[in-house]
C-alpha cells in the first residue's frame, strides 16, 4: 500500500474534521472531482478514490450516531424515498451470485476490462468485475443514504453545502483550463498527481490538432458528464435569481469547459439544456425565470463574442481547428466508434431474451449508455427500480417546495436537483452506469433536504418556517422552529 500526494492532503484534513460532519460532507463533494486520482494505491493496481477518504469517515460518523442511540428526524421519509435504490442494490447483490452461474457460457457479454490483445465479446462467467462493481454500488447507496439522513437534522448550513459543490465546479474548470494550457503551450501540469489511479488507463486524445481535455477525470466524456450537472445547476440557479458564488460566471466557465472537452455528449447537453430549462420554467408559469434565462444567455453570448472574436481575427488558423471539431462532431453518427457503441448497446439489450429479462448480473456487461447497461446488468427489474426512484425523488421535491416554498433548504433543492437532471441526461446518452460519488452525494442532499422541509411544514404553521428568501437569492436567517418532536433525534 502506498499513499499518493492527494492522500497526503486528504487524510490529515479528514482526520482533523472527523467529528465535523459538515466539513466531511463538503470535503467529499470537492474531492469527488478527482476521479482519475487515487488517495491510496493498494496492491499496485487498485486506487482508492480521493472522495472515499472523507466519505468513509462521514459514513462512520452517521453509523456511530446510530450506535449511540441517536435518530435522525426524517429517517422514515428518507427510507421511503430511497426504497427503489435499496431494491436495485439488493437485486444487484443477488444477481452476481446467481445469474452469471445460471447463464454461464450461454450469453456473450462485453466485460468490464476487455483483453487489449483480443477485445470483443466473451462468454458470460463470474468475474472479479461483478464483485468490484457491486461494492462500488453498495458504497454509493450507503453514502447517499447517510448524507440524506444527515441533511434531515436541524441547523444545516444549506448555503455552505451548495457552496462546496459550486467550489468543486470552479476547481474542475480550473484544472480543465490548466490542462488545455499544458496541451497547447506546454505549461507545467501535475498529471502524475491528479491522474494517479492505476485502475484507469489515461490516454491523450485529440481531434486533428485540437486536444480533447479531461481535466481531473479519466476521459473527456467523464468531464462532460460532470459539467453537464454543473451547467444545469448554474442555469437553474440563475433562472431562480439566486446570488451565490457568482453562478452566472460559473455558468459561462462550465460552457467553455464543455467546449474544451469536445465531447459530443457535452455539446448535446449544452444544445438541449437552455431550451429545456426555458420550456420548464414557462410551463410552471415563471415568467421572471424565463426573463433571467434570456438575459443571462445573451450576456454570455455577447461576452464570448467580444473575448473570443479578436482571437480568431489575430490567429485565423484557429478557424480551421474549430471547423475540424464541428465536422468531427457532426459526423459522429457515421463514425466507427459510434457504430461500436451502438453495437454494444444493441448487444446489451439482446441479453434480455436468453436471460428471460433477468439480466446477466451486475457488473457483467459494460454497455455504452445507461438504459441498455441497466437492462443487461439488472434486467427489467433494475430499470423499473430506477424509474421508480426518479418518480419518488421528483414527488418528494415537489411536495417539499409546495409545503415549504420559503425554506432556506430550497437553495439546495434548486441547485442539486438541476445538477442531477443534467447528469442523468448525459448518462442517457453515453454512460453505462452512474458511478460518480458526487452524483450520489447530491442525491442524498436532495432527499434529506426535501424530507426536512416536509417535516417542518407538518410541525409548524404555514408562514412560520422561515422568512421568505428574496427573489435575488440573498441570504436570510431562518426562524427557529423549536425542539424536535422525535424521540432521540439529533439537534
Amino acid at each position: 500500500m502506498s499513499i499518493t500526494v492527494l492522500g497526503l492532503i486528504l487524510l490529515p484534513l479528514s482526520l482533523i474534521w472527523a467529528l465535523n460532519p459538515i466539513r466531511l460532507l463538503q470535503l467529499s463533494v470537492i474531492a469527488a472531482i478527482f476521479e482519475a486520482g487515487a488517495a491510496l494505491v493498494l496492491g499496485g493496481n487498485f486506487g482508492l478514490q480521493p472522495a472515499m477518504v472523507p466519505g468513509l469517515l462521514f459514513i462512520a460518523y452517521v453509523v456511530a450516531q446510530y450506535g449511540l442511540g441517536m435518530r435522525y428526524p426524517g429517517e422514515r421519509q428518507v427510507f421511503w424515498t430511497l426504497m427503489p435504490l435499496f431494491g436495485l442494490l439488493g437485486y444487484a447483490l443477488f444477481s452476481i451470485f446467481i445469474l452469471p452461474q445460471a447463464f454461464q457460457g450461454k450469453v456473450m457479454v462485453s466485460p468490464q476490462r476487455p483483453d487489449l490483445l483480443d477485445p470483443g465479446f466473451v462468454p458470460l462467467s463470474f468475474t472479479f468485475g461483478n464483485v468490484t462493481q457491486s461494492l462500488y454500488l453498495a458504497f454509493n447507496v450507503v453514502i447517499a443514504t447517510c448524507s440524506a439522513l444527515f441533511m434531515t437534522r436541524v441547523a444545516i448550513p444549506y448555503r455552505a453545502v451548495l457552496k462546496a459543490y459550486l467550489a468543486s465546479g470552479y476547481l474542475a474548470v480550473f484544472f480543465a483550463f490548466w490542462q488545455f494550457a499544458y496541451r497547447v503551450a506546454h505549461a507545467p501540469f501535475p498529471s502524475g498527481i491528479i491522474q494517479s489511479n492505476p485502475s484507469w488507463a489515461i490516454v491523450k486524445q485529440s481531434i486533428g490538432p485540437v486536444p480533447r481535455i479531461q481535466g481531473t477525470f479519466s476521459e473527456p466524456s467523464a468531464l462532460a458528464f460532470y459539467l453537464s450537472g454543473l451547467f444545469f445547476c448554474c442555469l437553474w440557479l440563475n433562472a431562480q435569481g439566486h446570488r451565490i458564488m457568482r453562478v452566472n460566471i460559473l455558468l459561462g466557465l462550465s460552457i467553455l469547459g464543455m467546449l474544451c472537452s469536445t465531447s459530443t455528449t457535452g455539446l448535446a447537453t449544452l444544445a438541449a439544456g437552455v431550451p429545456l430549462v426555458t420550456i420548464f420554467a414557462a410551463i410552471r408559469g415563471n415568467g421572471a425565470a424565463v426573463g433571467r434565462l434570456m438575459k443571462t444567455m445573451t450576456v454570455i453570448l455577447v461576452t464570448g463574442a467580444v473575448v473570443i472574436g479578436p482571437v480568431f481575427v489575430l490567429k485565423p488558423s484557429l478557424q480551421k481547428s474549430v471547423h475540424d471539431v464541428v465536422v468531427a462532431t457532426m459526423s459522429k453518427g457515421s463514425s466507427q466508434s459510434y457504430a461500436e457503441r451502438s453495437g454494444l448497446d444493441a448487444a446489451a439489450v439482446a441479453t434480455l431474451g436468453p436471460t428471460d429479462g433477468l439480466g446477466v448480473g451486475w457488473g457483467s456487461f459494460r454497455a455504452s449508455s445507461l438504459i441498455p447497461g441497466l437492462l443487461a446488468n439488472a434486467g427489467v427489474f433494475g430499470l423499473i427500480m430506477v424509474i421508480w426512484l426518479v418518480f419518488r425523488i421528483g414527488s418528494a421535491v415537489n411536495r417539499a417546495i409546495k409545503r415549504a416554498p420559503d425554506h432556506p433548504g430550497r437553495l439546495v433543492l434548486d441547485g442539486m436537483t438541476a445538477a442531477l437532471c443534467g447528469q442523468v441526461a448525459a448518462a442517457l446518452l453515453s454512460a453505462p452506469t452512474i458511478g460518480s460519488l458526487a452524483f450520489y452525494l447530491q442525491l442524498g442532499c436532495v432527499t434529506g433536504t426535501a424530507a426536512r422541509m416536509v417535516g417542518e411544514a407538518r410541525r409548524v404553521p404555514a408562514g412560520r418556517l422561515s422568512q421568505r428568501q428574496p427573489a435575488r437569492g440573498n441570504p436570510v436567517r431562518a426562524v427557529a422552529v423549536g425542539p424536535e418532536t422525535h424521540r432521540g433525534s439529533i439537534a
